[in-house]
């Protein structure tokens, strides 16, 4: 263990005097040591240098230990915007992406999305197993109740069907609240088309129908499920458009619970956006015209850029005019370059911020400027500044400027900046790490600039919490979740030192196991690593490096077992941790059936069941493979009610595998899981004696 090193360990008193206690030997002719003499002011200054330098030396900043930990790869985690959600009735009119809300405090939150004239309208809702149709729409009213769509009884299976009276325009989303299991719980998913089941969505009548997006994979988390009618959806029962949803291959994980679905949920997110970047590739006409379908830009200020055979160029030749879609730009583009990239370039600024927003520039080294965002904080993943750069050739030209965490990596032709949320500072670097800025009137314009509150959007659920900005019309919103403050340092080396605790290598028979338990998207409810065991060797004993891991999902019924799905993602999930020499082999467990039968003195009514309950529950415990002693069903017994005496166990378990010795303790195979078949209770009368 390293030892914290204290290097400011000497005084000023201390070092004058250590100094003195030398002066005899480093210059003996030297021997008016008092404190008139020039030469003792002179050491006198530089102990008091010397005691500075140690001062410094020995404080730990947080610039120094945000160096340290980018060494190990560690970076601090930005600020993130809160997400909620919005329940918007069919009376809000159409709104362009971008909207902007406010709650009553007064926190912005902007719409996500834009939302569109005609939207789904959901009529029905419900459950269909053959000619049994089961109306759900008001469970699915009530948040506290939960129902499972595929769970129908007999061999038909059961289906959802969803009928809309009105569909929208385009593609058709849904939210689907889904409720967690008990037990484990589900593993975050590490890819977005991971599903532990398989579903059919099918818009009832059309072609065909496309899964564009499913943020619920196959309704294991709640999500949006985005679909595409191909070709023409018509009207099908009772007049309405019906999506059908059918289980095709259930899994082997828990059933589907539903507790919500919605076709009225838009996303917002807590952020205020002052300026913000549109790109466009132009063809060159004299009226080219673009719609900027966002609603930051309806009324702000517009910086319009063409892009040239030699630079990007701001241009005043162009109109504006706000429409229902967004705001038209029309503009000359004769001029802008045709090599297929980006030559438009659109700046929409915040009429009430556009003077905060253009900055005069010294050309000085490790110049700042200084940002009033009103103390919140600019999300840097989306920070971007245009400045006047020098080129190679001599010219100064436009060019966009990108955030960084430091300029530790950045060489002198880097255009970069870094931003301090605290000081709301924005740095250059000094001509050495990160370019210089050329002097100038107007040299800096910001064109990406969102900020946010944080941990501070986080808000409630609510009826009225939050009103559009330009009608005050309230709606009511789900809780907002996900906002976050930017990373302290402290945080950052407090994750470093939870990973270094935590290996991601499979080292010992526990990494197996527990790396097993994490595979993403998975409920694994138990893994057992057998070392040196080869199910495919008749003796079971691997004639190579083998490391076989027992697996058993947390799903219904006694006896869950793996499907080929489950077994593949452990599999992959284990074959990237494992040593380069060893293979690994993921296999479903093997339940065995036990019997029991006791022979008890005494014991009250409804003793066999409590026994039954009991020994179940020391079973379930005794995990996979292992042993069952007999003196521990004894013990079981002997502490039941009623019991005074256990005067005979007998445990059978008729498996191939299966030992028992003398005392009879049986010994299960490596993957067996032990389950109770059978439990006989055998009471003898209590023997009284009369005196």
């Amino acid at each position: 263990m390293l030892n914290a090193r204290n290097l400011d360990d000497q005084t000023y008193e201390q070092i004058v005097r250590t100094a003195e206690g030398r002066l005899p030997w480093l210059c003996p002719a030297w021997t008016d040591h008092n404190a008139h003499d020039p030469g003792i002011t002179i050491l006198e200054l530089m102990a008091w240098y010397k005691e500075m330098q140690q001062y410094h030396m020995n404080q730990f900043t947080d610039e120094l230990r945000c160096k340290l930990l980018k060494l190990v790869g560690i970076s601090r985690r930005p600020a993130a915007p809160a997400r909620c959600a919005l329940e918007l009735g069919e009376d809000c009119p159409a709104r362009l992406a971008g909207s902007t809300l406010s709650t009553r405090e007064g926190i912005p939150f902007e719409l996500a999305e834009a939302l569109p004239e005609r939207r789904p309208v959901i009529a029905r809702v419900q459950v269909a197993q053959g000619n049994r149709l089961v109306d759900v729409g008001e469970v699915l009213g009530d948040r506290h109740i939960t129902f499972q769509p595929f769970a129908g009884e007999g061999e038909t299976p059961a289906t959802l069907r969803i009928g809309f009276s009105q569909i929208g325009e385009g593609a058709l989303r849904l939210w689907f609240d889904v409720a967690p299991p008990a037990g484990v719980p589900r593993n975050p998913f590490a890819d977005p088309g991971q599903t532990p089941r398989v579903i059919s969505w099918q818009c009832e009548g059309a072609a065909g129908t496309k899964l564009v997006e499913d943020e619920t994979h196959a309704l294991s988390v709640s999500g949006y499920v985005t679909l595409q009618a191909e070709g023409v959806w018509p009207v099908g029962a009772e007049g309405l458009h019906w999506l059908v949803l059918t289980l095709t291959d259930p899994g082997c994980e828990e059933s589907v619970r539903l507790s919500g679905l919605s076709a009225r949920r838009w996303p917002a997110l807590q952020q205020e956006t002052w300026a913000r970047s549109h790109w466009f590739r132009a063809e060159g006409e004299e009226n080219w015209s673009v719609c900027l379908q966002d609603a930051q830009a309806m009324e702000s200020e517009l910086a319009v850029f063409i892009r040239t055979a030699d630079c990007w160029t701001q241009t005043g030749k162009w109109v504006a005019a706000a429409t229902t879609q967004g705001r038209l730009l029309q503009l000359d583009t004769t001029e802008a370059v045709q090599d297929g990239a980006d030559n438009v370039l659109v700046i929409s600024l915040n009429a009430a911020y556009s003077e905060q927003l253009l900055f005069d520039a010294k050309g000085l080294p490790g110049e700042t400027i200084f940002l009033n965002l009103e103390g919140r904080t600019a999300l840097t993943q989306s920070f971007a500044l245009l400045c006047n750069t020098l080129d190679r050739d001599g010219q100064v030209r436009p060019t966009i400027w990108r955030w960084v965490e430091d300029f530790y990596a950045c060489g002198p032709r880097d255009r970069v900046f870094t931003y301090d949320p605290q000081r709301e500072t924005i740095t250059f670097g000094d001509g050495e790490h990160g370019a210089l800025l050329c002097q100038g009137e107007g040299a800096v314009l910001v064109a990406d600039l969102t900020m946010s509150y944080g941990a501070g959007g986080n808000i409630p659920a609510g009826r009225d919490n939050l009103a559009f900005s330009d009608g005050g019309l309230r709606v009511p919103n789900h809780a907002a979740a996900g906002g976050a403050d930017r990373e302290t340092p402290a945080q950052a080396q407090a994750r470093l030192l939870q990973m270094l605790n935590t290996t991601r290598k499979c080292v010992s028979a526990a990494d197996y196991e527990r790396l097993a338990k994490e595979t993403p998207g998975l409920r694994v409810a138990a893994a057992k690593a057998l070392p040196a065991y080869d199910p495919d060797e008749p003796a079971g004993v691997s004639r190579m490096p083998t490391v076989t891991v027992v697996v058993v999902p947390d799903g219904g019924g006694e006896r869950p077992l793996p499907d080929r799905r489950f077994l593949d993602a452990v599999q992959g999930q284990l074959d990237g941790v494992r040593p380069i020499g060893t293979q690994v082999k993921v296999v479903p467990p093997i339940y065995v059936d036990l019997s029991v039968r006791l022979t008890l003195r005494g014991g009250e009514d409804g003793v066999e069941a409590i026994l039954t309950q009991r020994v179940r529950a020391y079973l379930e415990q005794a995990g996979i493979g292992g042993g069952l002693r007999a003196a521990d069903v004894a013990a079981l017994a002997q502490s039941a009610p009623g019991v005074l005496q256990v005067r005979e166990v007998d445990l059978r378990a008729p498996s191939p595998g299966c030992y028992q010795n003398s005392d009879g303790d049986i010994r299960l195979p490596r993957r067996a899981i032990p389950r109770l078949k059978e439990l006989r209770v055998e009471c003898l009368p209590v023997e009284r004696t009369l005196r």
